[in-house]
């Protein structure tokens, strides 16, 4: 039976809701700041999750939009919501999803490597880790970023570095994520997965495997955790829960 090794961890929507409470949130303040009349509400921005990337999703929505935005107004307006998505998550308004830092706990208790491969920036990573994970606190071996990669989630280049990096093998090892592009990502790099299902999502997305576990959280004492697709091992989601996935 193979031992779990690493657990790679998406980070937006995985581990803390970032997506509709953060970075939603910090594009719209960026928007006004540069005098654009756009405003994405949840509809709209879980529409554009399926564009991995914030400038790509600036300038797919400019497009739709038939409004002609350069590479440095998008640089700048990307720079700016950075920096609004920081004063966002340093006021206390994004939390970890249920079960997050449990389950870290555990697996850094039982020297489980872990490590975040993310379509963020790496100052998004840096943000949130100093929020949540003070100093002398590092149970993540290291991350892959947006800034890492040429191609972005779906494709499976973040997972061929991250994999590489943590010195890990796909066959004893397992990703966490959120959505369709993440879990097509974890399984081009051979890969087994868990989601947990972004909480916008009503539905499981089509092109997760039939077979593919799928949870509303990882669950904590007081909340189970919810199987949507597959079966669940145990009223959470544990070492054990993980170890089972990649045997």
């Amino acid at each position: 039976m193979n031992r779990l090794h690493t657990v790679f961890w998406d980070l937006d929507g995985t581990m803390a809701d970032t997506e509709m409470m953060g970075h939603r949130k910090a594009f719209n303040q960026s928007f006004s700041e540069f005098h654009l009349d756009w405003t994405w509400d949840k509809n709209t921005y879980s529409r554009l999750l399926s564009i991995p990337g914030g400038k790509n999703r600036i300038k797919y929505f400019a497009k739709e939009k038939n409004v002609n935005l350069d590479n440095i107004t998008i640089n700048l307006l990307h720079q700016q919501k950075q920096k609004f998505y920081q004063e966002i998550l340093h006021s206390g308004s994004i939390s970890l999803r249920r079960g997050v830092m449990r389950l870290v706990l555990e697996l850094y208790a039982r020297n489980t490597n872990q490590w975040i491969v993310t379509t963020s920036s790496k100052s998004a990573v840096k943000a949130l880790l100093k929020k949540f994970f003070p100093r002398g606190m590092s149970p993540f071996g290291g991350y892959t970023t947006f800034d890492d990669v040429l191609d972005l989630k779906p494709h499976p280049e973040a997972y061929f570095r991250a994999i590489k990096n943590s010195l890990a093998e796909p066959s004893n090892s397992l990703a966490i994520e959120d959505s369709l592009i993440g879990y097509q990502a974890a399984s081009a790099s051979k890969l087994k997965s868990l989601i947990t299902l972004s909480p916008w999502l009503k539905k499981i997305p089509e092109g997760i495997n039939e077979t593919q576990l799928v949870v509303d959280s990882l669950g904590d004492q007081d909340n189970a955790s919810v199987a949507l697709q597959g079966n669940i091992l145990d009223s959470i989601i544990t070492y054990k829960s993980l170890q089972s996935l990649i045997n």
